[in-house]
């Protein structure tokens, strides 16, 4: 699942048609509500992260399609000799932060603090290089010896996700025939691996906003979550928690 439904909870869950031309496949998203145009009638579609967007729910589908999730790790850089790290995963996926590197990656040094995402091979005091494809970090020897703590979401492949989330019933296909999904709203709390990894989840009063594909991201331009965090994503549990309000009638 993209996020955990032993922990989640949802006061209305709803069916709703997914808007012509829109795909939901994953569970954990954030849909927000338009008005068919042929109809009138409210759809959902997920959420891009403009300005105006106006809050669902988060989907619940009936076969979920799995193509990223979240991933925390410990590691140490090396006192001496190449100060590379290995991340267990690759193929990282896309940094929305707009900062100039391409992952969406944050790593926190035990002295050092959190430290500067860059790309290519040779990072100055501070900063963190990475390479994407393969999931190899590179320090400067500045940050050697000491503990890191790597949170980070990474691309799927079909085997993975397989062997993560496993495969539902073949049969179990209405939503996708015909065009609708399940919304989970109103109050409760959700456990989900759809936030964007480069956001420090726990500095007090961290906002939460709607972001590009449906994603849990730090700042606007979109709509601004009616919620707190309960949960920040850890070793043990890399889901980002967060209670939330969403109905009423403004749908935030």
């Amino acid at each position: 699942m993209s996020y955990d439904l032993k922990r989640s909870h949802f006061s209305i869950i709803l069916e709703k048609k997914v808007s012509t031309g829109s795909v939901v496949t994953e569970e954990g998203v954030i849909l927000v509500a338009v008005l068919d145009p042929t109809t009138g009638e409210e759809v959902v579609q997920l959420a891009a992260g403009t300005s105006g967007e106006v809050t669902a729910g988060f989907a619940i589908r009936d076969n979920a399609d799995n193509a990223t999730t979240s991933v925390v790790e410990e590691g140490t850089v090396p006192s001496s000799g190449t100060l590379e790290i290995q991340l267990d995963n690759n193929n990282l996926v896309a940094s929305s932060a707009g900062d100039g590197a391409t992952s969406q990656l944050r790593v926190v040094a035990s002295t050092s603090g959190a430290l500067t995402l860059v790309d290519g091979s040779t990072p100055s005091s501070g900063e963190v290089a990475n390479e994407p494809v393969t999931g190899l970090l590179t320090f400067n020897s500045a940050q050697s010896g000491e503990d890191v703590v790597v949170t980070y979401r990474f691309n799927l492949t079909v085997a993975e996700s397989r062997l993560l989330f496993f495969q539902r019933n073949i049969n179990n296909e209405s939503g996708a025939l015909f065009g609708q999904t399940g919304v989970g709203h109103g109050h409760g709390e959700i456990f989900t691996d759809q936030f964007d990894a480069t956001v420090d989840w726990s500095v007090a009063g961290q906002g939460q906003w709607t972001g590009a594909d449906g994603q849990i991201v730090g700042a606007g331009p979109g709509a601004r979550l009616d919620s707190r965090v309960v949960s920040v994503p850890n070793v043990n549990n890399p889901l980002l928690g967060i209670a939330f309000d969403i109905g009423g009638r403004a749908g935030v």
